[in-house]
């Protein structure tokens, strides 16, 4: 529900609340106020007022219709008419009749929950019956019932529509703000999700065709290979963006060691059936790692150990090079950020990497079950 929704219904059922409230307790106090026809007939008029008072607040709160308010406009206006038989003139002079309070905050209520035209209307309305009770009351003048309440209902009347007029301008700027910052979100959100498919994409160039075409442009590949085949079949289904079918931990690190380029001693403790995601982000990174062994490590061998340990799978590749610096891996080396690292975050696991120039590297590579 918008801001601006929302303070339409609150509008709705705290003014009505307001003038339910004030009409009870003035209702309350009116046979004790010394009314020219006495009490028995004000305390009728009060009994009346204080029934309709708690049924306008029913009815307002659950089912409020156009006729619950041209009710309680009509019944304002005769409450105001009556004031020469239900109020003392004395009081009523000084401002101080227990009709004004009622009709006040009617008038006032009204403008939070109808249009402005049928508000002014109705304000129009009870003003009018207000300064013609008052006048009909002996020894009050015309002028003097418009200073006693006509003017002042008038005046809160349309105070009251400017302060709700800027309360729901206020929610309606912060409706346009919030739509504009979801918005905002939303394309933020499509451009990282654009640049995550594109980053692994080129992930995916690069473990595959780049890597298979740079063995050949090396020479370490003669083309006469009888894995080379089923390599490049492999390459062309990822790049086909083929689904990785899921399988045993220990299966996918096996078929990945002895694809390697370079011998790998392998060992494993425990097994974990792993979902096409995590068996392809984990083979990935898992063969990106054995394949920079063989580039830059020196030594031409590499060590696997594949651990379930507490429902998670560990797969930790280390070799016995030169090892390198971390922190000062260039920018455009993609195998260790998009190959490995960002393979293994998008699965939702990761993979940790140490190393130090002439003591080899280890990376840990981690999935939770």
């Amino acid at each position: 529900m918008s801001t601006a929704a929302l303070l339409d219904r609150f509008a709705l059922r705290y003014a009505a609340g307001a003038r339910a409230l004030v009409g009870m307790l003035t209702a309350v106090a009116a046979p004790f106020a010394d009314p020219p026809a006495g009490p028995v007939v004000t305390g009728a008029v009060a009994a009346a007022l204080f029934g309709w008072s708690v049924a306008y607040l029913f009815l307002m709160r659950t089912r409020p219709r156009t006729w619950v308010w041209v009710a309680d406009v009509a019944a304002m206006c005769a409450l105001c008419l009556a004031q020469p038989l239900v109020v003392d003139p004395v009081l009523l002079l000084h401002m101080l009749g227990w009709v004004s309070p009622v009709a006040s905050v009617a008038v006032v209520a009204l403008q939070w929950h109808v249009r402005p035209r049928p508000g002014a209307v109705a304000a129009l309305a009870v003003c009018v019956a207000f300064v013609a009770g008052a006048a009909l009351a002996p020894g009050i003048t015309l002028a003097q019932g418009l200073a006693v309440g006509g003017i002042w209902t008038a005046v809160e009347a349309a105070l009251s529509r400017l302060v709700w007029r800027l309360v729901h301008r206020g929610g309606e700027l912060a409706d346009e703000r919030m739509a504009c910052r979801f918005a905002a979100q939303r394309e933020a959100e499509l451009a990282r999700a654009r640049r995550a498919e594109q980053r692994a994409h080129w992930a995916t160039v690069h473990d595959t065709a780049a890597s298979t075409l740079l063995m050949v442009g090396l020479g370490g590949v003669g083309g006469r290979e009888p894995w080379l085949r089923e390599q490049v079949a492999r390459d062309v289904a990822a790049l086909d963006g083929a689904p990785t079918p899921g399988g045993c931990l220990q299966d996918v690190v096996r078929r990945i060691a002895e694809a390697a380029r370079i011998p790998v001693d392998l060992g494993s403790d425990g097994d974990l059936w792993l979902p096409g995601d995590a068996a392809g982000a984990l083979g990935g990174a898992l063969a990106e790692a054995l394949e920079n062994v063989a580039r830059h490590a020196g030594t031409g061998r590499a060590r696997v150990a594949a651990v379930v340990d507490a429902g998670r799978a560990r797969v930790t590749v280390g070799d016995d090079g030169c090892g390198f610096d971390p922190a000062r891996v260039s920018a455009g080396r993609f195998g260790l950020a998009l190959s490995v690292t960002e393979r293994m975050a998008g699965a939702g696991g990761r993979a940790v990497v140490t190393s130090a120039p002439g003591r080899g590297t280890a990376v840990r590579l981690e999935w939770p079950r």
